[in-house]
């Protein structure tokens, strides 16, 4: 039963292995998948194959998917721009068919330093932009699309103490009366309200699709461990489509959805329909790499649309691009929260996000929050740690008659063990009680990592040398996780043995080894978490070890020896 300690931290380790590969590997084949998928469709652009995006598929009949053209469609020379600028968003309407033709978010910069762009280079190569509306009728969505539209006002700027601002670009049509598209800005939200209304609705047009994409962003850093992905929920039940390049074929459609996204890592683009009585429309569409090499991201090949019933002429949905931060999420809509994924663990996961964001509140620095976060981690456990190493002394004392047991009954495995099982009754050992503690941080330990590497907040976040505590150290020998395995060896020294058998102990000490290499390309925050630990669970033992505050065994050792000499005379 000696091998118990050893088991749990093989188990534990096995545990995070098998967890990085089944969650990074995973990605990586998708990768791979994604290229494979994007080569077969250049294929069929090449040999003039065209694109199924016009198919639809039957859903509720008060608000049918509308098929969304794909052609491109030009900026033309003689359209203005409505320029939109708020403390966190600088955003830029054409005149040409009210549509959105930039969306940057101010507070967060992409790949390139500048401010992240949620239009990509594909819709300005394309003409094709967010916030293009579709009625069903072909002669009329060309006309909404590609006229001059007149704006309320050309440049809007809302200060951070204004009320909500609004923006109007109406266009007179030829045979369905005035449109209108309306645009309300507040200053503390990423979140943008639109209202479509016809003053006098063609008697034809019963429901209005507004579009998202294609794709989003053109300065998003790329994560190999994170593949973009398509969400949407009904209030009750979150859909995320991974891959949606390559599972969607044509399109494909959602009824009374709540919200939908276009999700990458740290940021997303999304929308709001303000009826329930929706349909959401995901469409695929090709497009041309410029060369052999581009890889074209499974987002880039998606346009997202809604569809809504016309009430009194007009319907409405609100508009979000910008990051994935908790607080902004929350704001922006109930349950939108739901949008980051923080996996199995994500009961602990999420209260430990929104933990870090209130104490940042007060630190300022977010490696100092993950230092206190550990102490207090620390605290939780205390009791069961505790434990656990009085439990290690009591095993480390009860050594000499484990192996006089092992001697004495070497050809009898059975009876060994229950020699074994009746000594630690007899002395009030747990065999087990070393290694819990252990076995139970591990769900905290993944926890705190989907925390750590799916939280914008910690994104660029720096602490002392380290530039990002979500991402791997840069520096080439990685001090922190040296460090780390540095106070594993120094916790493993101070650590009573209680395994007898050389074999075994040798396993112990390749053990901060084995950590050191597992967690070198850890984020770094992740890495100053367990360096912390081992800190603090170093000083535990010292104080320990100090003061002696184990039950002592040797009285009853010395008691039950004695009937042996007497024996022995």
């Amino acid at each position: 039963m000696e091998k118990n300690t050893i088991l749990a931290i093989v188990l534990s380790l096995v545990i995070i292995i098998a967890w990085n590969f089944l969650y990074i590997m995973p990605q990586q084949k998708r990768l791979e998948q994604q290229k494979a998928a994007q080569q077969q469709t250049q294929t069929q652009e090449n040999s003039g194959s065209t694109s199924p995006v016009a198919q639809t598929v039957p859903v509720t009949p008060n608000t049918p998917a509308i098929p969304i053209a794909t052609a491109p469609r030009a900026l033309r020379e003689e359209a203005q721009d409505v320029v939109i600028e708020t403390p966190l968003l600088h955003l830029t309407l054409s005149t040409q068919g009210a549509r959105l033709t930039s969306w940057k978010t101010l507070a967060y910069n992409g790949s390139d330093g500048e401010p992240v762009e949620f239009v990509s280079d594909d819709a300005r190569q394309r003409g094709q932009f967010a916030l293009e509306v579709f009625t069903g009728n072909a002669q009329l969505d060309e006309e909404l699309n590609s006229a001059l539209y007149q704006p309320s006002e050309t440049s809007v700027k809302v200060n951070p103490t204004d009320e909500a601002k609004t923006v109007t670009l109406t266009y007179a049509t030829t045979t369905a009366g005035t449109f209108a598209k309306e645009f309300m800005f507040r200053a503390d939200s990423y979140k943008v309200d639109v209202t479509l209304k016809f003053l006098a609705p063609p008697a034809d047009v019963k429901s209005i699709t507004t579009v998202l994409g294609p794709g989003m962003g053109k300065n998003l850093e790329t994560v190999a461990s994170f593949m973009p992905e398509i969400v949407s929920t009904t209030g009750i039940q979150t859909k995320p489509i991974r891959d949606a390049a390559k599972k969607i074929d044509g399109l494909l459609t959602h009824n009374n959805v709540s919200w939908a996204a276009m999700n990458e890592k740290y940021f997303t683009m999304a929308f709001f329909p303000a009826s329930a009585n929706n349909t959401l429309s995901i469409n695929k569409i090709a497009l041309q790499p410029k060369d052999e090499k581009e890889k074209i991201a499974p987002i880039r090949e998606i346009l997202m649309g809604v569809s809504q019933p016309l009430e009194a002429g007009k319907c409405s949905l609100s508009v979000y691009a910008g990051p994935k931060a908790l607080k902004e999420l929350e704001h922006a809509y109930q349950g939108f929260e739901r949008l980051i994924d923080y996996g199995t663990f994500g009961f602990i996961a999420a209260p430990l996000a929104g933990f870090m964001t209130y104490l940042y509140a007060y630190l300022k620095n977010y490696g100092l929050v993950i230092i206190v976060l550990t102490v207090l981690i620390k605290i939780v456990f205390y009791p069961l740690t505790h434990k656990s190493y009085t439990s290690m002394k009591k095993m480390q004392d009860l050594q000499p008659q484990m192996r006089s047991l092992q001697e004495k009954y070497k050809n009898d495995k059975q009876q060994l063990n229950q020699a074994m099982m009746e000594l630690y009754k007899e002395k009030g050992v747990n065999p087990m009680g070393g290694c819990l503690p252990m076995l139970l941080q591990m769900p905290v330990f993944f926890a705190l990592y989907q925390a750590l590497s799916q939280s914008i907040e910690l994104r660029g976040a720096s602490f002392l040398w380290i530039a990002d505590l979500s991402a791997s150290e840069t520096l080439f020998f990685k001090p922190l996780v040296l460090l780390m395995g540095v106070t594993m060896f120094a916790q493993q020294a101070m650590t009573p043995t209680t395994v007898a058998d050389n074999r075994q102990a040798q396993m112990f000490k390749f053990m901060p080894i084995m950590f050191t290499a597992m967690f070198w390309n850890f984020p770094a925050g992740l890495v100053l978490y367990w360096l912390m630990n081992n800190v603090l669970t170093i000083g535990q033992q010292y104080l320990i070890n100090k003061t002696g505050n184990t039950p002592k065994t040797k009285a009853k050792e010395t008691s039950d020896d004695k009937p042996s000499r007497r024996r022995r005379k």
